[in-house]
């Protein structure tokens, strides 16, 4: 039996065809690309693949369509050895995205969920022994957001981790602030998050002043909540915890991100969440104290997302286990900085 930590994943899958442009369009205009790719993609899909990469056992969650997306999805998740019992098939389409890559790696994204949002809590119900096995539960809002509310709380009621990606972002109902320990968004998605109307500072440390305004209010309204991860970008990310006293009397730890020559951004939150929860839940085991724990969930979490952003593709962009000393040789975050 495999000793690997248990962790189910509520996915999600799009077929996705990204087409390489100079530059992104503007509307109305039309003019030739540079390059395409189509994969299965999905924000859910990338965080399981990557977690299992990682090393730990993943059970995945998702719906999908009657067509050849979902023969696509079914034959990754086999190459990668990843159960496929939890994938629900539908009638009609699965997931499709289209995204336009710039030559400086930003991009712009439509996603047509199909399937994923068929999920509902009866599925769930019926993934219920694998949800109180495992370690953590993950989810995110391309899914359906009630087979999401229905696992964390499973989850929670056996006191099991739960880590809540609310992206693309929508107000997430009281029942799942209620039952989510960790909350990772990124910096548009923070703003929505604590309902932020005027522009924020553009870098670090101006920015700390914005959010650290937000967090009471914040925490009030996240009664579970006991840490809030924000990705900045290319200028790193911050953790903020709810006690400071589990982590000798700092509030948080921000961390510049390593310096890399992006080619193509989709994923590289996927990928960064993959490195920091894949590491923070394999800390537990360790005897680290809690600030060591987030502190090298923070470095693994940027490595891996710098690595997606220099490649192009999302499944070959995200990491296996046994390259991870090779990329921290030659993508090391900057020092971190505590908060007090």
């Amino acid at each position: 039996m495999s000793r690997a930590i248990p962790v189910f994943v509520l996915g999600n899958h799009v077929q996705a065809c990204c087409w390489q442009v100079q530059r992104l369009p503007k509307a109305g205009e039309t003019f030739q690309a540079t390059g395409l790719t189509v994969e299965p993609g999905g924000k859910g899909l990338n965080v399981a693949i990557g977690m299992h990469r990682q090393g730990l056992r993943v059970q995945v969650m998702i719906g999908c369509g009657q067509d050849g997306a979902a023969d696509e999805l079914l034959k990754v998740l086999r190459s990668e050895g990843l159960d496929t019992t939890h994938v629900i098939h539908f009638p009609g389409a699965s997931g499709w995205g289209a995204g336009f890559i710039g030559a400086d790696g930003q991009n712009a994204i439509a996603v047509y969920p199909g399937a994923n949002l068929l999920l509902a809590p009866s599925h769930v119900q019926s993934a219920r022994a694998e949800i109180e096995q495992a370690r953590l539960v993950y989810g995110q809002f391309e899914t359906s957001v009630s087979a999401v509310t229905e696992a964390f709380a499973m989850a929670h009621a056996r006191g099991i981790v739960t880590v809540l990606n609310p992206s693309p972002w929508q107000t997430p109902p009281e029942a799942l602030r209620r039952t989510t320990h960790t909350v990772l968004v990124n910096e548009t998605e923070a703003k929505e998050l604590f309902g932020v109307q005027q522009p924020w500072a553009t870098q670090w440390p101006q920015m700390q002043g914005d959010m650290e305004r937000c967090l009471p209010s914040f925490w009030q309204a996240w009664p579970a909540a006991q840490q809030l991860v924000v990705t900045l970008g290319e200028h790193g990310a911050v953790v903020y915890w709810r006690e400071p006293s589990a982590y000798d009397g700092l509030r948080g730890i921000f961390m510049p991100a390593p310096t890399v020559q992006a080619v193509d951004t989709v994923g590289a939150g996927d990928a960064f969440a993959t490195g920091f929860v894949s590491t923070w839940l394999a800390c537990q085991d360790t005897g680290k104290s809690a600030l060591q724990s987030v502190q090298e969930a923070l470095e693994q979490g940027h490595i891996c997302g710098a690595h997606m952003a220099a490649t192009r593709g999302v499944l070959d962009g995200l990491p296996l286990a046994q390259q991870m000393l090779s990329l921290q040789a030659r993508l090391r975050p900057g020092h971190a900085e505590l908060i007090h």
